[in-house]
């Protein structure tokens, strides 16, 4: 992603979200053990990518709510990251390619929540790690969240392990 960042495509931030969630359901296809149809497969990326998209778009109408001081931007932050969780981790259960409970989705979105806000916090000190990193520790989050609830809390309910690990 740090690549993606620094060509021409990614100048307009909805296209860098389009091609970041593309990169992530592109990795969890190939990462699932259960295979689908490559037009299933192809439609699961399609529908990831525009999800983000639309996330973000959502978080750029949030943000003109003006609140005030860093309250806002948190605030912002934190609703997008748990509404993208919220409808990829939705999706995912959907599509059939893993078997995850309401809980185990509120639970990841949570997790992706936190993950925002000390990503945010630490590029806010550390300018070099660019914007990607609030994309890379949100993406990173959900795939171990999606890992920890199908490996560990699937095998005791005899589900299929859908994400190798």
């Amino acid at each position: 992603m740090g690549v993606l960042s620094r060509l021409q495509l990614t100048a307009n931030l909805s296209v860098f979200g389009a091609l970041c969630g593309a990169l992530h359901a592109v990795a969890l296809v190939l990462a699932v053990r259960v295979r689908q149809a490559i037009w299933r497969d192809s439609l699961f990326i399609v529908i990831a990518a525009a999800l983000c998209v639309m996330t973000f778009q959502l978080g750029v109408i949030e943000r003109r709510a003006t609140l005030p001081g860093n309250i806002g931007l948190y605030t912002v932050l934190g609703l997008s990251a748990v509404i993208g969780a919220v409808s990829y981790g939705t999706l995912i259960r959907l599509t059939g390619m893993c078997a995850l409970t309401i809980r185990e989705i509120a639970a990841i979105a949570v997790g992706c929540m936190f993950a925002a806000f000390a990503g945010l916090l630490t590029v806010s000190h550390f300018h070099f790690l660019g914007s990607w990193w609030l994309a890379a520790l949100w993406w990173f989050t959900f795939s171990g969240g999606l890992w920890y609830f199908d490996h560990w809390h699937g095998a005791a309910d005899q589900r299929p392990i859908a994400v190798s690990g």
